[in-house]
Order: structure tokens, then C-alpha cells, then sequence
């Protein structure tokens, strides 16, 4: 073969090669930016429209109907839903699959700008219009807890907000829970009567007062200096002396018609962990950016600024994408350390060591090879990627065991390494590329796989076709290169040239074929090869059987699932509230969620603090209190439970939509695999038969 032919020719310059692959690849293997999910394009474009204090009836015809009339002519459109609730119009546009997503984007925007002459002139603010991502959900949630109160955590929550956004890579930190100060002016309608004021002009003195104002600039000597006059108020004593207008030739202040108070901003969201009043902090990152890389800066941060907080504050990691990337990326990498060694392992007994390790090279070349065509085509390091080339591992070695196997036996029958590698390689060069081919054909069709899903799985057939593929160029080109410079075989004469006049004839040479395997399928080889039809015949009845036998035990019907059942690290319980529930609402709700939950964990320990314990002390019998009031005991590692965290909000736009956890939820940790001593299953049943009967609200389960 024309292409093995010149590697082995050119064996110097393909060991150039291999140390370009060898110094690429793992550049680009630590260069590829590791996600949980792929980044996929999905056909949704949302709009949210801000509108507090009006009901959804008015919200619907005052604002989602007149945005939906401009939309309905756009291109590639599929179908428009839209939710009207309290204060917030959330619309869905989802488009046919395949659509620009940033066309369709921009053109969202023309719409929802054509629309905004007939929308009310007082929104809180403009309506946002943007598209979700899978690759854009939280990669890290943190709660903060502790006893210097939740204004306290609220004001560390905003400090670590301001310094996890300055992060490259972050696209948006959101600060759930905790109290921010406001300062509120309450009137009294009746004295603004008496002096003659509105509103109106009340709110225009306090907004002209509470500014500061440029003074100009000034020079003195030979230098000028900018003037500015302060004018913000700075505490609530000069809102108090703030002149509103004269009356009778009196001045009136603001004293004399209004109070301040000096509070908080209404809640409009709500955090607990383990029982306690938390604030949540979720990082969520930009498209193609590495996770390890962000999450490694955001701990540094946490380290930096943790000893400036007050004695007693905690940061609890309760969700971590960062963690996972880890464990599929250490599991791959122990996975190729396996292979390697197991490879060695059984080739040594057949061919020696120095032979093992030529076959071997071809796991850590084709790995390489991948990554650097991965990292040009763009593909990031995701679940998917990593699920594929541990699929593709175990084919790596296939064709280099073939022509390393078919070198060394033309090296036994005496031919030198260089011809050995030529004519072996050229032998079965067309058989290893057929073979290679066909499990290519087989995934192939998965490319085409329409839909989202469709865009989530490709990542599966693409990446086995770059690692089959590589594997192929480096058992073709590499591994005959490597073989005419390093192969040996014991007791023959190896140093013959390629160009020799009288090259050992091996096909005079007859195989000797040795061992009880071997011999006993070489007799069943030639029964079958001495009686094709008959052969043919049993395959037919065997595979009839084998059908007959599926049909007889399984039956036609069994449950279709897309990803198998696995033990869950983690679990929601959403619950999807009443429209137009206030907070105080949900979060009683929430509480008895909570309660629910926590009864079967540590966490509601009778006499106890809330205190997280370590594993060792979980393990004798303790006393319980469930959600009816009932107390029992039993051992606090049956629950599974390391750390239950709650989100209680008012409401929340429509990007949680492909996230498994609702704008209102319990999350539950569990604890790692290995200090489990029941199956997180069991657990999630227990919860799911407690949580059931709560009244008030729609509770559903989902696994993570």
C-alpha cells in the first residue's frame, strides 16, 4: 500500500510526526474547555416583560397580546406559547430545527421593538428578549449561611457576585435570598392635601435633591481643579430637612408631609440550608468556556475573601457540574492507563514485550490525535465526548494488533523488519480498512438525527468517527514505522534491507498451527468450509431460535428509556404554586417540603443543632421527627442525605425552562457513593411517599 509504503520509507519523519502528535495532543487535551452538557443550539427564543403590581388578566391584553400579533410572521416559525402571570408576561417562540438561532434572535428583537408603541409606557423596565443554552445553566451553586444575619449575607452575596462576574468566562451570577437596605418615603395623604402637593411633585423634588451636580472647574495658580457640588442624600435625617415648597411664605418639609423609613426592600426571594436562613449564589458561564478553569478562580476568591467575613459564616458548595467534569475526566484517563497495561499484558505472551509495546503506543497516539482534531474542530471536553472515547478505547488496538501481529509473522518466517512492515502492512491494509468502515457506517446514521436530541447526541458518532479514524492513520503510518525501526524477533536474522536481491521467500514457509484452541477451530473451520450450505442453514435456525427465545422470555412490550437508571447524586422537589401566590405563601409550602424531607435525615435531629455532621457520626440510631409531628428512631445514614437547600421565589422568568429544578424546589444532596449504605433510590421513594399529601401546591420529583 502506496500510503503504509512511505512510512516505512520515511520511518525518520514519521517519528517527527509522532512526536508533533505526542506535543499537540496534549496541548490541546489541556487546552479543550471541559462542560457538562454539549453546547447545542436550541430553537427557542424567549420574551420577558416586567409589569409588577398588574394582574395577569391586563398583563395578557396589555402586553403578551400585542407581542404575539407582531410575531406571528416571522420566518421558520413553529408555534408561540405564552404564560400571563402577575407582574411578568413570559412568551415562548420556538422555532423549526435547523433555524440561525442568532437571525432568529434579531429578528425577535425587530418584532418585540415594532410592538413597543403599543405597550404601556409605564414597565418597569423594557422587555427582555434572549435564548437559552444548555452550556448556560448554573455550573456552581453556593450557599452562605451564618449568624450575622441575612443583611449581613446579602452584602457578602453582592461583594462575591461583584468579584465571581469580573471571572473570564462568567456570563451571570444570581443572588437568591437575604435582605437589602431601602430607604422609604411614606406620605400622608391628607397633609399632602392640606399643603396642596401631589405625588408627581413630590417624587420630582426628592429625584432633583438626590443627585450630586458639576461645579465646573476652577484655577488656581497654574492649575485647574473640577468643581462638584454633593447633592445625594447620605442618611435619613436630610431627607427629613429636604424643602418641598413654601406655603403662607413657610417653607414645608418633607418632615411635615411624609415619614422615612429607614428597612428593607419587600422579599421577593427566599434561601434556607439545613433548616437555616441562607443565601444562594449560582454562577452560570459563558458558551465554550472551560468549567474547571472558572470554578478553580471562583475558590480562590472564596479562600481570599472567607477571612474577612464575620465568625460563624459558611459557604456550602450544594450543586457542582466542576466536580463531575473531574470524575468522567479521571475516569477516562484511568481508563486509558487500564488499557495500556492490559494490552501490554496480553500481547507479552504472544509476541514479547518489546512487540506489546508497539501495539500498545497505539491508545496514547490515536487519544492524541483525537483531541487535536477535537480542539480544531471546536468541540468541547462534555459528558457526551467523554462517554465516546471511553466507548472508542476499547477499538483502538484492533488494526494495530492485526498489522503488528501480521509484521511479526513475516519477521519469524525471516523477512527483515523494513520488508516485514511493507508487505504485512500491504497484506491486510484493505481487510483493517473495511472493518474500520463498517463500525463508522453503523454510528453514521446518528449524525443526522433531527431535533434537539438530535443535536445533543451527534457529539456521540462524531467523536468515534475522529478516534476510529485517527486509530486507522496510526495503524496504517505510525505503527509500520515504528515496527521497521524497533521490531524484533528472536532467532532470526532482522537486518536484511528492503531492497535486498534475494529476500527470504516466505510463502514457501508453511504456518504451523499450534495449541488446543487454535486446533480445535481449524477442525471447525474446515467442517464449515466443507459444508457452506449446512453452515448457513444452522445461522439461520440459530438466529430463528434466538428470536423466538427473546419474544417467549421479554415479550414485544418493555419500558423504553433513553438513558439507563443510575443511583441519583442528587434530587429536586419543585413545587409549581398557585398563580398569583405571594412569598409568605410559597414559603410556608416550602417549609413543609422541607420538613417532609429533613425527617429522614440528620438534619431534624430532636435536641440538635443544625450543624452539618460528619458521616462517621451518622451511623448509630438517632431520634427523628416527621412531618406530622411524629417522632421515631432509626439510622440517620439511611436517608443518604448530606445537605438539603431551598429556593423560594415570586416569580421567574421562562430560562429555567431546561433546567431540572423549578424557580421554586428543594434540592437534596446526597452523599458520595462509596458512604452510602442504601440505594438513593430507596431514599427518593421515601421522600416521594412523604411529600405526596402536602396540599397547597403542585409537587413533582426530579433525579439529577
Amino acid at each position: 500500500m502506496i500510503l503504509s509504503d512511505t512510512a516505512v520509507r520515511k520511518s525518520i519523519a514519521v517519528l517527527v510526526l509522532a512526536v508533533l502528535i505526542l506535543v499537540f495532543g496534549t496541548y490541546c487535551y489541556r487546552a479543550l474547555p471541559r462542560e457538562s452538557e454539549p453546547d447545542i443550539t436550541i430553537p427557542n427564543v424567549f420574551v420577558s416583560t416586567s409589569y409588577r403590581g398588574v394582574s395577569s388578566a391586563d398583563i395578557e391584553t396589555a402586553v403578551t397580546v400585542k407581542i404575539e400579533k407582531k410575531l406571528k410572521g416571522l420566518d421558520g416559525l413553529k408555534k408561540i406559547q405564552s404564560v400571563s402571570s402577575e407582574g411578568l408576561s413570559s412568551i415562548n417562540i420556538e422555532f423549526v430545527t435547523g433555524t440561525d438561532i442568532d437571525q432568529a434572535l434579531q429578528d425577535v428583537k425587530d418584532k418585540v421593538d415594532e410592538a413597543m408603541g403599543e405597550l404601556p409606557t409605564d414597565l418597569d423596565e423594557d422587555p427582555s428578549v434572549f435564548e437559552v443554552n444548555f452550556s448556560e445553566l448554573p455550573i456552581v451553586v453556593f450557599s452562605l449561611s451564618g449568624t450575622c444575619g441575612l443583611q449581613c449575607l446579602k452584602r457578602i452575596a453582592d461583594d462575591l457576585q461583584d468579584d465571581f462576574e469580573a471571572v473570564p468566562g462568567v456570563l451571570e451570577v444570581s443572588v437568591t435570598g437575604g435582605l437589602e437596605r431601602e430607604i422609604r418615603v411614606e406620605v400622608f395623604p391628607e397633609k399632602l392635601a392640606y399643603y396642596g402637593l401631589t405625588i408627581n411633585s413630590l417624587e420630582h423634588v426628592l429625584a432633583s435633591e438626590n443627585k450630586n451636580t458639576s461645579g465646573g472647574s476652577i484655577r488656581l495658580g497654574d492649575g485647574r481643579f473640577l468643581l462638584r457640588v454633593p447633592g445625594e442624600f447620605t442618611s435619613p435625617d436630610e431627607i427629613y430637612g429636604l424643602v418641598i415648597k413654601t406655603h403662607k411664605g413657610e417653607p414645608v418639609y418633607l418632615k411635615d408631609v411624609a415619614r422615612v423609613v429607614d428597612g428593607f426592600k419587600e422579599e421577593t426571594s427566599r434561601a434556607r440550608l439545613d433548616g437555616r436562613e441562607a443565601v444562594n449564589i449560582a454562577v452560570r458561564k459563558r458558551t465554550g468556556e472551560g468549567i474547571l478553569a472558572i470554578t478553580d478562580a471562583i475558590d480562590a476568591i472564596i479562600e481570599r475573601d472567607r477571612l474577612t467575613w464575620p465568625d460563624g459564616t459558611e459557604i456550602t458548595r450544594v450543586m457542582d457540574k466542576a466536580r463531575d467534569i473531574r470524575n468522567m475526566v479521571a475516569d477516562l484517563e484511568n481508563n486509558i492507563l487500564s488499557g495500556l497495561v492490559l494490552v501490554v499484558l496480553v500481547i507479552f505472551f504472544a509476541m514479547g514485550l518489546r512487540n506489546a509495546v508497539l501495539v500498545s503506543m497505539a491508545i496514547p497516539f490515536s487519544m492524541l490525535l483525537s483531541f487535536t482534531v477535537l480542539y480544531l474542530m471546536g468541540v468541547t471536553l462534555n459528558m457526551v465526548v467523554l462517554f465516546s472515547l471511553t466507548l472508542a478505547l476499547g477499538m483502538l488496538v484492533d488494526n494495530a494488533i492485526v498489522i503488528v501481529e501480521n509484521i511479526f509473522r513475516f519477521m519469524e518466517q525471516g523477512a527483515s523488519r523494513i520488508d516485514a512492515a511493507m508487505r504485512a502492512t500491504s497484506e491486510v491494509a484493505w481487510p483493517v480498512i473495511g472493518s474500520t468502515l463498517t463500525t463508522l457506517a453503523a454510528f453514521s446514521p446518528m449524525l443526522f438525527w433531527p431535533g434537539i436530541m438530535g443535536e445533543f447526541m451527534r457529539y456521540l458518532p462524531l467523536t468515534l468517527i475522529v478516534t476510529l479514524t485517527s486509530s486507522l492513520f496510526v495503524a496504517l503510518v505510525i505503527n509500520p514505522a515504528l515496527a521497521s525501526l524497533f521490531m524484533k524477533v528472536k532467532g532470526t536474522n532482522t537486518l536484511a534491507r528492503a531492497d535486498d536481491p534475494h529476500p527470504p521467500d516466505t510463502a514457501e514457509q508453511p504456518v504451523r498451527i499450534r495449541g488446543p484452541v487454535l486446533t480445535n477451530y481449524t477442525r471447525l473451520l474446515s467442517h464449515a468450509l466443507d459444508h457452506p450450505v449446512l453452515t448457513l442453514f444452522y445461522t439461520v435456525a440459530v438466529m430463528i431460535l434466538m428470536i423466538q427465545g427473546w419474544l417467549l422470555v421479554v415479550g414485544l412490550e418493555r419500558p423504553v428509556e433513553f438513558f439507563p437508571e443510575i443511583d441519583p447524586k442528587a434530587m429536586y422537589v419543585n413545587v409549581d404554586v398557585p398563580e398569583g401566590a405571594d412569598l409568605d405563601y410559597i414559603d410556608r409550602i416550602m417549609r413543609r417540603v422541607e420538613t417532609a424531607v429533613s425527617a429522614n435525615s440528620p438534619m431534624q435531629e430532636s435536641g440538635a443543632d443544625h450543624t452539618r455532621r460528619q458521616y462517621a457520626e451518622r451511623t448509630r440510631t438517632r431520634t427523628y421527627t416527621d412531618a406530622s409531628g411524629r417522632t421515631y428512631q432509626g439510622p440517620s445514614d439511611l436517608a443518604n442525605i448530606t445537605d438539603i437547600y431551598t429556593k423560594a421565589v415570586i416569580s421567574s422568568g421562562p430560562g429555567s425552562a431546561f433546567d431540572p429544578n423549578a424557580p421554586n424546589h428543594v434540592g437534596v444532596k446526597f452523599l458520595d457513593l462509596e458512604q452510602r449504605k442504601r440505594s438513593t433510590h430507596a431514599t427518593v421513594a421515601d421522600i416521594r411517599q412523604r411529600v405526596r399529601d402536602i396540599p397547597g401546591a403542585k409537587i413533582t420529583i426530579a433525579m439529577q
